[in-house]
């Protein structure tokens, strides 16, 4: 199960506010510093680039920054820098690594490398049009280590994370969402379907005659049958719906978009799919299964409750059934 890339800055929004506002303190000197010389076009752009501070501060202690206030971030940030190199290249040369390592605080890590690599570029071409040979040669090998060290070290520490999540979230035999999760995962689609009216179904489900294959085939045959359940139904769900084990050979699969009439008849051809692709010598498994519909300001545990109460109707009238036949 793969995740997407997060933005660095999100995972400590308070402490990356606090560097910033004490980042643009630092930088108040500069404006008037720049105004007495004179030089009021350097001066403009260092309080355009403490305002952008100050105004990403704000919003960081307001919650999480999208990719697209991100992205307007680097952009002011990363102008202000080209206009430093033509107006004044050593100060360029200065904030240039700041800047490298402050991308790959606010993008995902791919969308990082694209940008500091073209960054780099096109600010250490522009340092050596304007600076002496062996300066700008300077920078930019200085400029180039810190940009390689910094891809490795956040790629080193996505990887980190996502292993961490992963264990932490995830069912380590089967690769299904673990018990922990779910609970958060149906009090966010619960908030969906009351604040903008969404559907989503809980589909609790059992595998039938699990426990004669353990006995008779042991329980590394029954692993494997659960490897290969969960398998199964990720060839039918889609990205967005969630397999929960809830654990033995107890399931809860969670989907957005489908009321509970479609999702029964969806569980349905899966659960007659079944017995054909779980089956090892002379013991096939089944499966039961119990819908839901979440509704606008349910319960949690009245949703699960119904679930649970529509999974042993399930399975009573399957018996039924086979001892008819």
């Amino acid at each position: 199960m793969t995740k997407a890339q997060p933005i660095l800055i999100n995972r400590y929004p308070t402490y990356a506010a606090y560097l910033l506002i004490v980042t643009a303190a630092f930088l108040l000197y500069y404006p008037i510093h720049y105004a007495i010389d004179h030089s009021y076009g350097l001066a403009i752009a260092v309080v355009i680039v403490i305002v952008a501070l100050l105004f990403t501060s704000v919003r960081l202690l307001q919650g999480r920054l999208s990719v697209l206030k991100c992205l307007v971030l680097s952009a002011v940030l990363g102008s202000t820098l080209i206009y430093f190199s033509f107006q004044s290249p050593i100060i360029a040369v200065i904030w240039l690594p700041a800047f490298l390592v402050g991308v790959f605080m606010v993008f995902p890590f791919k969308m990082a490398c694209l940008t500091t690599s073209c960054c780099w570029a096109v600010i250490t071409y522009l340092n050596f049009i304007s600076l002496h040979m062996e300066i700008a040669l300077r920078s930019a090998m200085s400029s180039g280590l810190v940009l390689l060290l910094t891809a490795v070290i956040v790629r080193t520490y996505n990887e980190a994370i996502h292993a961490a999540e992963s264990v932490a979230t995830q069912d380590p035999l089967t690769g299904a969402l673990n018990r922990r999760t779910l609970i958060e995962n149906i009090e966010l689609e619960s908030e969906r379907v009351t604040r903008y009216g969404q559907t989503c179904s809980i589909i609790m489900i059992d595998l039938d005659n699990f426990k004669t294959l353990n006995d008779k085939l042991g329980h590394g045959i029954g692993d494997e049958m659960l490897v290969n359940f969960v398998k199964l139904i990720s060839q039918y769900t889609r990205k967005n719906d969630k397999l929960f084990r809830l654990g033995g050979d107890e399931f809860m699969l969670l989907i957005p978009g489908m009321d509970a009439e479609t999702a029964k008849s969806f569980i349905a051809r899966i659960q007659n799919l079944v017995p054909s692709q779980l089956s090892v010598e002379s013991v096939a498994l089944g499966m039961s299964f119990g819908v839901c519909e979440i509704t606008a300001n349910a319960a949690i545990e009245q949703l699960l409750e119904l679930a649970d109460q529509a999974l042993y109707e399930n399975k009573a009238q399957r018996k039924s059934q086979q001892k008819e036949e």
